[in-house]
């Protein structure tokens, strides 16, 4: 009976130490998605991040704005388990970001809802790519979280991105394109790890 109130105690104690830390509004989740182009994102980017979005919380429940096809908002929990093996990382601004700054970054989120995804990860405002809306999000407020980098920046040598050029691009790549990607903001100097489970 000793052993086993023991053995109960040790693991609540154990999970309550290991288990996720509490999200704030702002904070970017990363994983590796399960969706076709994620492999070749992982090896044109030498990472393991294929997808990011931003965690925002309303009422006590956590949701993801992110964009897929469409640009959307989807609950935490869901979006945690579209990654392989429901493995992420969340990773926070270092400033304090006010109230007002929230509520235009999500209003901002807000107001692309609904576009569709950019498979050719072209910088526009008429559709938008994952790491393009993140960083959108707090260009808004004006937070440049990382350097803007061009298709020139990535290995697209393979025969697999070749393939995917010629299919989404019909005509030649523009390599002077500004593209950021989920390891780009993964490397920013202004966010930190609150959490990772890979």
């Amino acid at each position: 009976m000793k052993f086993a109130l023991r053995t109960v105690i040790f693991l609540i104690g154990f999970t309550s130490c290991h288990s996720k830390p509490p999200f704030q509004n702002g904070d970017l989740i990363f994983h590796t998605s399960k969706s076709t182009q994620s492999q070749m994102i992982q090896d044109v980017t030498h990472s393991k991040y294929s997808h990011v979005g931003m965690i925002y919380i309303q009422e006590g429940i956590s949701y993801v704005m992110e964009a897929v096809q469409p640009v959307k908002i989807t609950p935490l929990e869901e979006f945690i388990q579209r990654g392989v093996n429901a493995e992420y990382t969340v990773m926070r601004y270092s400033e304090d970001l006010s109230e007002e700054d929230l509520n235009h970054m999500h209003a901002y989120g807000s107001s692309q809802i609904g576009k569709d995804y950019d498979s050719r990860f072209q910088w526009s405002n008429t559709t938008m790519y994952c790491s393009e809306l993140v960083y959108k999000i707090y260009e808004a407020v004006g937070v440049e979280l990382c350097e803007k980098n061009t298709f020139a920046h990535y290995n697209l040598s393979s025969a697999e991105v070749q393939s995917a050029i010629r299919r989404r691009y019909k005509t030649e790549l523009d390599f002077d394109e500004e593209v950021v990607t989920p390891v780009d903001l993964s490397k920013s100097t202004l966010l930190y790890t609150v959490f990772d489970n890979y």
